[in-house]
Order: C-alpha cells, then structure tokens, then sequence
C-alpha cells in the first residue's frame, strides 16, 4: 500500500512558496475548470430530457474542440466518459476528444463488453476515485496509452444528475506541459521542494533525484494548494 503524505499543512510565508501555489492553482484550474463546464453541460442535458442519447451530447465538443485547436492552450484532451446504463444507446461511451499530431479529433475505443479490445474505464483511477468519493481527482502522473502516449494528469469531476452518478468529465493535461509552466517558478524558490499528488507521488520537483512518479515516504514539511488534491512539500 502506498504511504502518503500525512505531514501538518504549514501556513506559506514564504513569497516564493506562495508564487508556486498560486501558479499550480492556475494552471490546474484551465483543467478543472474545462472539466467543470463539461459536467455543468451534461448536467443541463440530463435535466432537460428523461432519455439521453450519444447524439445529445454535442455540447461537449463544442466546449473541447475550440481549446484544443488554441495552439497556444495547455489542454491536451477533455470530454464526457458515461456511466454504465446513463445513456439510451450505450451502455458504455466516452465523448472524448483529444490532439494526436498536433490535430484535434474524436477518440475512439471499443466500447462492446463482447469486443476483443473493449475498454472497460469503470475500475480506473480517474473514473472509479470521483465516482465513489464525489470529489474531483487528479490521476497521475502516469503513462496514457490511449490518448497522449506520454507522462499525463488526468483532471476529473463527478457528474451527478439528482442522486444518480451518470459519469465523470474531465481534461488531460501533459506532465511536459505542466512542468514547462511550474519549474522555473519552482527553481526560483530557491530550496528543493516537490508538487505531489494526493497520493504522495511526485508530479513535479526541482530535484534531481525526485523524478516524476516517486513516491515520498517521509517529508519535513506541507503547504495545500488552493482546495486541490495536490500539495507542495520541501524535499
């Protein structure tokens, strides 16, 4: 069992450390917050008519696609993943689009429990965390496959419609992309800190020998992140 970071959370009097908690906040919030307005759409899809069918989700690629083709956006894929039975048509679907060569395009997975490379998403960390803890989640860093074939965080919220579960939405960002933003604000602290996520694992150090993915077993100190599931620790 992984051993996560249980330190007390310190007060950031430092200006430094305040620079870097603000800068995560922002650049972890374009993430969140695509992925909020996503669930706020399917939400409102959900409310307005009792049978919801894959074609009723358009909203969702008019949130995503605009982003994604920004060349200047950090978001490298977001969208819709259903809840098994939430919609008329599928028992599974993701409405998710992401770039693959720079292009931005619908993903497509089996989605047929029968098929030979049927993509069953429910026992993921990403989609399994929101649905039973009803709180958003960041996944990662970890190596996506199916969408960025890179180190990624995946951003995501729980969808409720009522007391009903009806899926997850979400945003990927790519590890390269979030240490490009944060380093060099977490260089210039000038001391060895990491980022780590709710389970302790690094996402982001300004030291060498805590690489993206290592887990911390002991840490001296810990400064929250806004209300995010990560935190910043001095190494």
């Amino acid at each position: 069992m992984s051993e996560q970071v249980t330190h007390p959370v310190a007060l950031a009097e430092d200006p430094g450390v305040a620079a870097i908690q603000q800068l995560v906040g922002t650049v972890a919030g374009e993430a969140f917050g695509l992925a909020t307005r996503i669930a706020a759409e399917v939400t409102e899809v959900f409310g307005r008519q009792e049978a919801v069918r894959r074609t009723d989700l358009a909203g969702v690629g008019a949130l995503v696609l605009p982003g994604l083709a920004d060349p200047d956006g950090r978001i490298q894929g977001a969208g819709y993943v259903a809840a098994v039975d939430a919609l008329a048509d599928s028992r599974w679907w993701l409405e998710w689009f992401m770039l693959r060569n720079g292009t931005p395009e619908r993903l497509v997975v089996d989605t047929d429990p029968r098929g030979e490379n049927f993509y069953d998403y429910e026992s993921l960390p990403w989609y399994d965390v929101p649905r039973g803890t009803g709180r958003r989640h960041i996944t990662g860093p970890y190596v996506d496959y199916l969408c960025t074939d890179d180190y990624t965080l995946t951003f995501t919220v729980p969808i409720h419609h009522g007391d009903e579960f009806v899926g997850v939405a979400g945003a990927d960002l790519k590890v390269f992309t979030f240490e490009k933003a944060v380093l060099p604000c977490l260089r210039a602290a000038g001391r060895t800190m990491a980022i780590v996520n709710a389970q302790g694992r690094v996402v982001l150090s300004n030291s060498a020998r805590h690489v993206s993915g290592t887990l911390l077993k002991a840490t001296s100190t810990t400064y929250e992140i806004e209300d995010l599931p990560l935190r910043l620790v001095d190494l």
